[in-house]
């Protein structure tokens, strides 16, 4: 499919939402501008008469020649289209389809999360939906949590103020180590899942605050997530530290004087401000955690080890086992190497081979 002729610029432009699905993009800017979404898809090479897609399960693919579109009509250059809406990338339509708009059901573990009400608040007359690595998120701004659970989409957690520093300091984590990052806070939050179901670290105390600000019991599990992310990213920051020394061979006893992997053990109930719960039985997640990642390097070869470079520890951290590959979209705990799962019976502590 070839284009004819170039589009003129719609008159009327939503704004720009950060991440945001092509379908919800599309239904706002035809809305915006008294289309349905039928003639405006047509308008960029689509087939006549495609009904509205449902946002929050489905996902409008756009091929190269609709995507150029796409851009006349906003105005904008394909590249900066593409930035704003990420799926539009991930589109498996080529420039010589028929088809050039394709509207597909997302996969389970890709849904995209409704964006917080108060930031289109003025800006969009329905609900926007973003891409989301994970199946919710949260905006640091207006301290909401955002996802999908039982209907739930925001939930205001400004009663937890702990909840937005912790997002920030996931983002700033997941930028130094990148896609390894994923599978951290994925293991994290495995391990604080173990606390949570044994009754172990924050049980009695600043998790049951947060059940009380949220209004929720322990049968809600659709808040277990939200009630455990601070500490959870606290683990998974700890983690980070123990993974960088075995990306470059090294154990603790090895690195920085005392780093023995059961000061590490004590090292994380120091920062969780929990050390009294981890000597008393919180240590046994994070043995498994340990036993799945092992340093396989021989402690004679370590010893011969010359210092990393200067800058190892600023440094993306490299895939490693038992994390060779991790899905970049989906929900935590798909990606981590630990067995057990929120709401199932605990069973067995044994890391997954």
């Amino acid at each position: 499919m070839l284009i004819s002729k170039k589009l003129a610029r719609l008159p009327r432009q939503p704004v720009w939402v950060r991440d945001e699905t092509s379908a919800s993009f599309l239904l706002r800017l035809a809305g915006m501008n008294g289309w349905s979404f039928g003639e405006l898809v047509h308008h960029l090479g689509g087939p006549r008469g495609l009904p509205d897609p449902d946002p929050q399960n489905e996902e409008v693919w756009l091929g190269p020649v609709a995507r150029e579109r796409l851009a006349q009509v906003c105005g904008r250059s394909v590249e900066r289209v593409e930035r704003a809406l990420p799926s539009l990338g991930g589109a498996r339509v080529t420039v010589r389809a028929r088809r050039q708009v394709r509207v597909e059901t997302w996969p389970d573990e890709q849904r995209p999360v409704q964006a917080c009400a108060l930031c289109v608040a003025g800006r969009s007359d329905r609900p926007v939906w973003r891409v989301s690595r994970d199946t919710w998120t949260v905006c640091v701004r207006h301290e909401r949590w955002t996802g999908l659970a039982r209907g739930r989409f925001q939930v205001g957690v400004g009663g937890i103020p702990e909840t937005a520093d912790a997002h920030v300091r996931r983002m700033r984590l997941e930028r130094a180590s990148g896609l390894y990052a994923r599978a951290l806070l994925a293991d994290a939050s495995q391990v604080a899942v173990y606390w949570w179901q044994c009754r172990q670290m924050g049980s009695k105390g600043v998790w049951r605050h947060r059940q009380a600000v949220l209004g929720v019991s322990r049968e809600d599990l659709w808040a277990v997530p939200l009630i455990l992310y601070p500490e959870v990213v606290v683990l998974a920051e700890a983690m980070a530290v123990r993974e960088r020394q075995r990306a470059v061979g090294r154990s603790f006893a090895g690195g920085p004087a005392g780093w023995t992997t059961n000061r590490w053990v004590a090292w994380v109930g120091e920062r969780l401000s929990m050390g009294s719960e981890m000597a008393a039985g919180g240590h046994r997640a994070l043995e498994a955690w340990l036993m799945a990642h092992r340093n396989t390097v021989p402690v004679k070869e370590r010893l011969a080890l010359s210092a990393p470079a200067d800058g190892y520890r600023s440094r993306p951290l490299a895939l490693m086992a038992p994390h060779r590959d991790v899905p970049a979209f989906g929900p935590l705990e798909a990606v981590s190497c630990l067995p057990w799962r929120l709401g199932s019976p605990m069973t067995s502590v044994a890391a997954r081979p």
